[in-house]
């Protein structure tokens, strides 16, 4: 949404001389064409189901990889000096891959655990480029980008409520039919997530940004990021927005003359959410709202944007032309006092309430399966209850339990869920990165993934206390949606939406870069030596692989499956082989092989197919269950019985078994 600068620079900093001189330089063309760049990777992302698709993912990953060892091969990259800070960010991030990887010994399914591996080669990938790529100028191009990018999807998610004949595909029908805004991600609260990792970015640049226009244009945006957090009713979302929210408030500096935005923004969102909720059909109606619904809702959002958008641009203007009383100015060394003593509030407040015995009840809320049900939805915004939450999490804990050193395997939560599980429920994930990474990856994989965030976290808090002016900002803006983004995990599967979690890492890296100005001396980058970027280059080589292999085996599969529909049995099967010698320890291909020879009624080679694909995934109740149709299919009664009585020890409140 544009790059900010100091208040404290000479001249108005959106003056037509000043912008004459800028489009000059050949650093600020290359920071708007990053922020273009990275707008555009957020909204491609946000718009292929969030990156939650294994082949969506992995494409970007081998992309990132590749311009990397490009990078180092030529020369280009780093651009700035990578600090230690950036080395030790890069070495526990890498640690966790490596033992995740490492789990492919214990795990119960390679398969699954590769695919983990796979994500986070992708993810460190993100992280790498961006930290290669940082200075102060490029820190506000990337973080405009991610806030203009996130403020893109988001005004396209309340379109699909508001316009859904432009959105001809029902996005709400893959994982279950629900009233809640889920375009595009098909998950309400990972949208709701989403839109509230914008929320403190479009804050920083609706008051910090060089432009009026552009901060006209951030205030603006904001409240159609703020409805469309709220038409997902999520919690977690608004949990996230809340939290990055006060971070960015207790960080930034020069903060009095930003409340009145914040005091526009809040009246803008008040507005339409009372224009919402006036709206039954377009509130709590399972498809296509009424057109008046609709059509006056959409004029009332534009009138709030343009709204907005005029009054932030006055007070830009009053404010620039405006002294401050004196009262109204508060030293940096008052802040940090102030921001102390509210923290010393928060706590005593939680103190207070722990010894109350409110705690106590908020939990046995939490605890509860689910919200009371309403015809208003929104009023499940007044309750704790967590959603099947407690019981992931003791699920998780079991595993953890089970081996607490090592964890389950990566990505094999599924498995020990269905084995253990009391309310009959399909679930993938615990919903909580914290406590899936716990169960999957026991307590080394927790420690070195928590040291990551938990490192840049405090860094960048710190670092906003301290850095000069310039760089508060940008700390204060991407410390804040670190914060918004571990808050979000807490509480939600946002690690396995793509998007989430690559805009957060191009943040962390923001934190973890030592923010040099460009152009500052030649100390501001030392050069690689040859042998030193030949290694890195064959590292990032291996980083390719190992998002290679999933993703080629997946698209063997899904190759196959494809040719199967058509007919094609024969193109079907020689993809199921490909797939199976691309990735030998995956069960999948083996499955499908196995459903390919029983189709064409070679049964004993199924059969064998099949009790392969379980020597890879012992743990997986349908690969059983097939195998015991082919036991009956090949006359070994006794097999079947057997077969399936194993398929439902594994999965035993499952529908199929009732």
């Amino acid at each position: 949404m544009g790059i900010s600068t100091s208040p404290h620079t000479p001249g108005p900093p959106y003056s037509i001389s000043a912008l004459k001189n800028a489009a000059r330089d050949p650093s600020t063309v290359s920071s708007v064409v990053g922020s273009v760049l990275v707008a555009v990777f957020t909204v491609y992302l946000g718009l292929s189901g969030g990156g939650y698709d294994v082949v969506v993912r992995s494409e970007l990953g081998l992309v990132i990889w590749w311009l990397v060892i490009l990078g180092l091969l030529v020369g280009l990259l780093p651009r700035a000096n990578v600090p230690r800070s950036g080395a030790i960010s890069i070495a526990l991030l890498t640690g966790f891959l490596v033992w995740t990887w490492i789990g492919l010994s214990w795990s119960h399914s390679h398969e699954l655990t590769l695919a983990q591996v796979g994500r986070l080669s992708t993810y460190l990938g993100i992280f790498v480029l961006s930290l290669c790529l940082i200075d102060l100028r490029s820190a506000r191009a990337l973080l405009g980008g991610i806030a203009t990018g996130i403020a893109i999807v988001s005004g396209l998610a309340v379109l699909s409520k508001l316009v859904p004949s432009l959105f001809p595909v029902n996005s709400s029908s893959e994982f279950y039919a629900t009233t809640r805004l889920s375009y595009p991600f098909d998950y309400a609260d990972a949208v709701g997530e989403f839109a509230a990792l914008g929320v403190p970015l479009l804050l920083y640049t609706a008051t910090s940004a060089r432009t009026l226009v552009v901060r006209a244009a951030s205030a603006g945006a904001l409240p159609i990021v703020l409805l469309c957090l709220g038409m997902t009713v999520s919690r977690g979302g608004i949990l996230a927005a809340f939290v990055g929210t006060v971070v960015f408030l207790a960080l930034i500096p020069n903060r009095i003359p930003r409340l009145p935005t914040l005091a526009v923004v809040g009246a803008a969102i008040a507005v339409l959410m009372l224009a919402l909720l006036h709206r039954p059909g377009l509130r709590d109606r399972l498809g296509v709202a009424p057109s008046g619904e609709r059509h006056s809702m959409i004029v009332i959002c534009i009138a709030v944007v343009v709204g907005t958008a005029l009054a932030q641009a006055a007070l830009v203007l009053v404010m620039r032309r405006v002294r401050r009383p004196s009262w109204l100015r508060v030293s940096r060394r008052a802040a940090q006092v102030t921001a102390g003593a509210i923290a010393l509030a928060v706590v005593v407040g939680v103190a207070v309430a722990a010894s109350s015995g409110a705690i106590s009840s908020l939990w046995h809320d939490f605890k509860q399966p689910n919200p009371s049900v309403h015809p208003n939805q929104y009023l499940r915004l007044l309750s704790v209850a967590g959603s099947h939450r407690y019981q992931y999490w003791q699920v998780a804990l079991k595993a953890f339990d089970s081996a607490p050193l090592t964890g389950i395997g990566g990505g094999t939560f599924r498995f020990y869920w269905a084995q253990h599980q009391t309310l009959g429920e399909y679930v993938l994930n615990a919903h909580s990165l914290w406590f899936e990474t716990l169960a999957e990856t026991g307590l080394v994989g927790l420690l070195l993934l928590d040291a990551f965030f938990g490192y840049l976290v405090v860094r960048g808090a710190f670092r906003a206390f301290r850095a000069p002016f310039a760089k508060q900002e940008v700390l204060t803006a991407a410390t804040a949606m670190l914060v918004a983004f571990c808050a979000a995990a807490a509480f939600d599967w946002v690690w396995q939406v793509g998007v989430i979690p690559m805009v957060t890492l191009v943040a962390a890296a923001v934190i973890a870069s030592d923010l040099r100005e460009p152009g500052g001396g030649p100390e501001t980058r030392k050069p690689l030596g040859v042998r030193t970027r030949i290694t890195l280059a064959v590292a990032s080589l291996l980083a390719m692989v190992l998002i290679a292999i999933p993703v080629a085996m997946t698209v063997s599969v899904r190759s196959s499956q494809s040719a199967a529909a058509r007919g094609d049995l024969k193109a079907a099967l020689a993809d199921a082989n490909a797939a199976q010698l691309v990735e030998p320890g995956a069960a999948t291909p083996r499955l499908q092989r196995a459903l390919l020879l029983e189709q064409v009624g070679n049964i004993p080679e199924a059969s064998a197919a099949i009790a392969q694909a379980i020597a890879r995934e012992p743990d997986n109740a349908q690969l059983w269950l097939v195998a015991s149709r082919l036991a009956t299919e090949s006359n070994d009664p006794q097999k079947a019985l057997s077969d399936y009585n194993h398929a439902k020890s594994l999965d035993p409140t499952s529908t199929i078994f009732r």
